[in-house]
Parts: structure tokens; C-alpha cells; sequence
């Protein structure tokens, strides 16, 4: 399996932005790649599109996305956009902001929650409506708390959720409706001369990837009619001034009934389990009886030793899989005692009592090069 590596990884990329427009990166160098490339130019502009992985880019050439490659780069541990969009907007890695997954366990809580739609898995209220903020429980500042000159573009579902505004700092968050109205946004927010970086972030590629698999008819017309916007949009943001960084939070492998395990049927070792499964499918956060471990292991070597590799989290945390430095102090217990990082294209999920069955295609959250390696791209 690939790993992380945090010096050349999202994180990295978003060091090279804020220290081009004046800001303190964080503990994450600048990436090499950049240095001198974005520094006394006009407006920055991150381009975010997730799902984009890199080899899924690289098997699609000649795209006028993939002809502007640099190279590429790691998404953060677990390869996840619960994690990576929150490494984007705090310009560290989970080690240090500990949003671990789709669904975290929140001991503040007393609850796994799924987290950008900020609810608890089992769903009801908002936690927002709680009177909780994400701010609370995200464990490290947004890099655009102070940068009022900074601009969000989102699409209009999600511009104004909790989670957005909480990862916006001071930035100005403005919502589209399309892709068309995206890039007539992006290219007048650039042409106003007034933005010193604008990130923008599009869904779509993912969404669909999830639902029909990355190789599909309808993925397939969704890129080229992406790459088509982005040929048509991003020079003219380049002529106006303005240098365009595109990459991804995470990529997609496909998977199939056949290679899903559910947890409903091995009832032993879910009763090993004191919480239900967190992080995501193809990396799951095992919580176990303080007397099971040893079972857990055992079980896990003889029924599952060909589908997962089983971890102590701790241990991944030591070998700097979620990121380098400061630890929060929050993160092993939103990792669970165990980590099953999945083989080849199998994935594990649980079902509450009122949970629906599991139906996406692609999935992410493994440390296969598909989904770990995410596409650096520079135009301008």
C-alpha cells in the first residue's frame, strides 16, 4: 500500500498558496515544485474537484487537464473529503485537526456523527441546532480566519452548511448552481482584481463516481464536459493575471457486491465492538472491548486476513500516516483501538438499526494509488 507523504501532499499545496498571498503556512513546507512559480503574481486560484485522481487523469489524455499536469501529490489519511477538504481550509493533516472520516466518533457528543452534514449518524437534528458549531470540535484554525481578501465558491447546497462556514473563517462565501455559473463567478471574482486567492470546490465528478463507478458512461461525459469548461475558463484566468493551481482531495477504485463484507454477517466479531464502525468503507475505526482485543485480532487473521490488513491506530499515528508534529489531543480516540485498511477493492460496512443498505460504486478512504495520488495541474 502507498503512503502519505507530507512533503508533497494537499497540505503542502496549501502552504505554497498562503505563503504566496502574505500568510504564515503552518508546519508543512512549501512545496519545491512551486517556489517561485506563484509569488508577485496577481489572484491565486485553487481549484478543487473532487474525485479527481491522479491516475484517473493520466488515463485520459490528451485532456486539456492532463496536458497541464506537474506532477502529482498525496491526499491525507484516510484519502477522504471529510479529512482532505478539512486539511485544505486549516493547511494542516489530520494529526493535528483530527477529522478522521465521513463518520467520527465525538466523545465531546457522546456520538459517532457523519460529519459534514454535522448530525449524528442515526440522523436527526443537526448539531447545530444543538447549539454546537464545527469549530468546536475541528481542532485547528481555517488559514483564511484573517483573510478577508479570500473568496470561497461552493455549490449552492453546501456554501452555507455549518461545515463551510465553519472552515470559511473570514473568507466571503459565495454559492453557484452549475457549472457554467461557477466559472462566470470564478472569472468575475478574479476579474474584480480584488481577491488575492479564490478556492473553489466542485463535487460532481465524485457524486458520480460514487453512484455509477469511475469507468461509466456518465462519469465519462461529466469529465470531458469539465475539461471542456476548464479549457474555455482557465486561460482566460491566466491572461487576466491570475495563476490557477487544480488538483483533488482524494480518487476513486471501483468495488462490487462481491467485495463488500458486511459486518451484519459476522455477528462475532461485531459483538466485539463497543461503537459501530467509524471512518469510511475501505478504512474502518474498530472500537473494542477492552477484554476482546486479542479475539478481535484473531478473528480478524482468520476471517478477514484476505480482504484487510488490521492496525493498532496508534501505530499509524506513530508512523506518521495522518500527518508530522503536534498531536491533537483528540485524535486517537476518534481512531478507535483498531484500523482495517482494506485490500484490492474490498470494503466493510456496518447498518444501524434505521441505516440503509450500501450502494455506491466507487469508493475511497484506502491507500490503493488510485485513491491516494491526486493530480497537481498549474495554468498561468
Amino acid at each position: 500500500m502507498a503512503r502519505p507523504d507530507y512533503e508533497q501532499s494537499i497540505v503542502n499545496l496549501v502552504s505554497s498558496l498562503v505563503q504566496a498571498v502574505g500568510g504564515e503556512p503552518s508546519d508543512y513546507a512549501p512545496l519545491a515544485a512551486l517556489q517561485g512559480r506563484l509569488a508577485n503574481k496577481g489572484p491565486l486560484v485553487l481549484l478543487i474537484i473532487d474525485g479527481l485522481g491522479d491516475l484517473f487523469l493520466q488515463e485520459r489524455r490528451p485532456s486539456f487537464l492532463a496536458r497541464h499536469r506537474l506532477g502529482r501529490l498525496t491526499s491525507v489519511f484516510p484519502p477522504t473529503t471529510a479529512a482532505a477538504i478539512t486539511s485544505f481550509f486549516t493547511g494542516v493533516a489530520p494529526q493535528q485537526h483530527a477529522i478522521t472520516g465521513w463518520h467520527t466518533y465525538f466523545r465531546e457528543l457522546g456520538t459517532v456523527a457523519t460529519v459534514l452534514p454535522f448530525m449524528p449518524r442515526c440522523g436527526g437534528s443537526t448539531f447545530s441546532e444543538m447549539g454546537v458549531s464545527p469549530t468546536q470540535l475541528i481542532d485547528h484554525g481555517s488559514v483564511l480566519h484573517e483573510k478577508e481578501a479570500c473568496h470561497i465558491l461552493m455549490p449552492a447546497a453546501l456554501a452555507d452548511s455549518a461545515y463551510s462556514r465553519a472552515l470559511a473563517g473570514r473568507a466571503r462565501r459565495h454559492a453557484f448552481t452549475s457549472l457554467p455559473d461557477m466559472f462566470a463567478r470564478l472569472e468575475s471574482l478574479v476579474a474584480r482584481q480584488s481577491a488575492a486567492l479564490v478556492i473553489c470546490y466542485w463535487s460532481e465528478l465524485d457524486s458520480l463516481a460514487h453512484g455509477h463507478g469511475t469507468e461509466s458512461v456518465e462519469v465519462a461525459d461529466h469529465f470531458a464536459a469539465l475539461d471542456a469548461a476548464c479549457a474555455a475558463s482557465l486561460p482566460r484566468l491566466a491572461a487576466g493575471g491570475a495563476t490557477v493551481a487544480v488538483t483533488a482531495d482524494h480518487g476513486l477504485i471501483n468495488t462490487g457486491a462481491e467485495s463488500l463484507i458486511r459486518l451484519e454477517d459476522h455477528p462475532e466479531l461485531a459483538a466485539m465492538l463497543t461503537l459501530p464502525l467509524c471512518g469510511e468503507p475501505r478504512c474502518a475505526y474498530c472500537y473494542v472491548h477492552v477484554d476482546r482485543g486479542r479475539d478481535f485480532e484473531e478473528y480478524v487473521a482468520r476471517r478477514l486476513g484476505h480482504a484487510a490488513v488490521l492496525y493498532r491506530s496508534r501505530t499509524l499515528v506513530e508512523q506518521g500516516y495522518l500527518g508530522r508534529g503536534r498531536v491533537s489531543p483528540h485524535l486517537l480516540e476518534r481512531l478507535g483501538d483498531y484500523i482495517l485498511l482494506m485490500k484490492g477493492n474490498y470494503i466493510i460496512k456496518d447498518r444501524l438499526i434505521n441505516g440503509k443498505s450500501f450502494q455506491q460504486v466507487g469508493v475511497h478512504g484506502g491507500l490503493s494509488d488510485e485513491e491516494l495520488y491526486v493530480p497537481l495541474i498549474l495554468v498561468g
